[in-house]
């Protein structure tokens, strides 16, 4: 197949999502009221030992396990720079713990809380920025586990199932409804004393009297009905989940808060209500026909609210004061790149890159921004900018911001001329750079480039690529 010059410009400016599979993963457990709980701790394809990323710790709807919707976000979040963790609950998946099967929303907090002090004293965490991604029935717990508790800096919630005891009735047949249920949970309460637990199947295509018959992807081998699946559900569950009030939390919660939902998913009402309560720092993001169950694993809207969430937990990180060694360091490893592309000097560009980097020139090429090998970067670099008989990347007016740990973010002003014989293309805007501190030495592990203006031919970038194509 024959590449056009342009195209493979692009390629040079875009990544490939293929190196999504490149994520590291590795076993964890942790201690909580006697019980072992399993988890699965997620790290960027870059990450590196000795390094402290911010943490994410992520927890699924109802019934469910680290294998599902959790352990999804956690990977989608370790795409985006953080180490996540995903973990089954207290008497779910491959965590100890009884009863077994029970939504129990109090133990379920305090798993979260538990989790989130693990994640604190994890090496590869930067124990100051430690965020929690509640998804679904985990939203209510996820605020409450995070309410007062210092080790989460931020608390985001996807497709948030949040109800009250109006919201209860109307979704359970209503008062009688209701009461029904609370008295098979007690019935079933009773025999679990007495050893004969009440389980029932939690989905089924089948069963009518499962939990959720006929429900979207819990009954779909090839999105929730996995092998690892418990598909159980504790018939005591029912009055400790019922007389649970989550809406009410909203007004508690002294985090940052991220609430990603649709009109067309669950209970939105209940979603208004809390939000209307939060009183500090929060902001929504409400996406157009996307199902509650389309949230759990449907690439679009997951991509779209894992976006959302890694940029919330960004912005709301606390920064430490900058010293002038690391701004120095920082204002360094750009000038490297920029320079260093302009006069070839392609081992200068590699030092200020981490091993892997996230360039985003969506903005003027469109496409989607994932990670490659900086050695990749600087092989498509060097096929194409020799082809111009000059470039000239300024740039300028630095904001330089460190996070606790070995992170930072950096923003700049730009100004990129591309001359060819007596024709021109430039470009100006603006540059947002993550770094990551490895071995002492800050290195770019992402680059974002905002063009605002535009001049000349973008032609130009067909002919360069033409003419060192022809230079090689």
């Amino acid at each position: 197949m024959k590449t056009t010059a342009l195209s493979t410009f692009c390629a040079a400016m875009m990544t490939s999502a293929a190196f999504a599979a490149d994520i590291q993963t590795r076993k964890v457990s942790f201690e909580n009221e006697g019980a072992t709980l399993a988890g699965t701790l997620y790290l960027p394809a870059d990450y590196r030992p000795g390094d402290k990323r911010p943490g994410v710790i992520v927890a699924g709807a109802w019934t469910s396990i680290k294998e599902q919707m959790s352990g999804l976000y956690a990977r989608e979040m370790a795409g985006r720079g953080f180490a996540a963790l995903a973990f089954d609950y207290r008497g779910w998946g491959k965590s100890g713990g009884e009863p077994r099967f029970r939504e129990d929303p109090a133990a379920k907090t305090g798993d979260i809380a538990a989790a989130a002090a693990f994640m604190t004293a994890l090496p590869e965490v930067d124990g100051t920025q430690v965020h929690g991604l509640g998804i679904c029935a985990s939203a209510g717990y996820m605020a409450a586990a995070a309410t007062g508790n210092a080790n989460f800096a931020s608390v985001a919630l996807v497709a948030p199932w949040l109800h009250n005891r109006q919201i209860v009735e109307q979704v359970y047949g209503g008062p009688d409804g209701v009461a029904r249920l609370i008295a098979t949970s007690r019935e079933a309460e009773d025999a679990e004393r007495q050893g004969r637990p009440q389980i029932i199947t939690a989905a089924s295509t089948t069963d009518q009297t499962s939990l959720m018959y006929r429900i979207p992807y819990y009954t779909e081998a090839d999105r929730g009905l996995i092998p690892q699946y418990d598909n159980r559900f504790n018939l005591a569950s029912w009055e400790p989940w019922l007389t649970y009030d989550s809406v009410s939390l909203g007004a508690k919660l002294d985090k940052p808060v991220l609430m990603v939902h649709s009109e067309a998913a669950a209970v939105r009402q209940g979603a208004h209500a809390f939000y209307a309560l939060l009183s500090g720092e929060k902001s929504e993001l409400w996406l157009d026909g996307v199902s509650q169950f389309d949230f759990y694993d449907r690439p679009e809207p997951v991509k779209i609210a894992a976006d959302a969430t890694a940029a919330h937990f960004s912005r709301t990180a606390t920064p430490q004061p900058v010293s002038l060694e690391d701004r120095a360091a920082i204002i360094g490893a750009i000038t490297d790149i920029a320079a260093g592309a302009d006069r070839h000097q392609w081992d200068r560009v590699r030092r200020a890159f981490a091993d892997k980097v996230k360039l985003d020139y969506t903005r003027l090429w469109g496409g989607e921004a994932a990670i490659q090998p900086a050695d990749d970067v600087i092989g498509q670099w060097s096929g194409f900018l020799p082809g111009f008989d000059e470039t000239l990347h300024l740039v300028t007016n630095h904001k330089v911001t460190v996070m606790r740990g070995t992170t930072a973010t950096a923003e700049a002003d730009f100004q990129a001329t591309h001359r060819i014989e007596g024709d021109l293309w430039v470009l100006m805007g603006h540059y947002r750079y993550e770094l990551v501190k490895t071995n002492g030495a800050w290195k770019v592990s992402a680059l974002t480039m905002t063009h605002t203006h535009e001049a000349g031919d973008r032609g130009l970038v067909a002919r360069a690529a033409e003419r060192a194509r022809q230079i090689r």
